[in-house]
């Protein structure tokens, strides 16, 4: 389970990010995990349930945004959810059907004191 070094790097990433705004308090905690990362957000949770109370994080609120797996074709423009992992537009049959989100892992947005 990788999400649990996950979660410290996320803590460790906030922690400078504290320092840096020169904050104490962290009430919570925005991620962005596109639905075509290898990061299981039910995973990431728990792992969060389980770290957090040994840390400064203890009463700081993890939510959880999934970003959909979205392709474009270049050639006509065709515009969807990822289905499958053919790279081919289902409009055109194209084969210039890209990923343009789906991939990303995000620190959306700290609220903090």
């Amino acid at each position: 389970m990788h999400e649990l070094g996950i979660v410290y790097q996320l803590m460790n990433t906030v922690d400078n990010i504290k320092k840096e705004q020169n904050v104490s308090v962290i009430n919570s905690i925005t991620l962005q995990i596109g639905e075509m990362t290898d990061i299981v957000p039910e995973f990431i949770k728990e792992a969060w349930k389980v770290s957090a109370p040994e840390t400064d994080y203890k009463n700081t609120e993890l939510q959880i945004e999934i970003i959909p797996a979205l392709a474009k074709c270049s050639d006509c423009g065709y515009e969807d959810k990822v289905k499958n992992l053919s790279f081919t537009c289902p409009k055109c049959s194209g084969s210039n059907f890209k990923i343009i989100s789906g991939r990303e892992y995000l620190i959306k947005e700290i609220v903090a004191k």
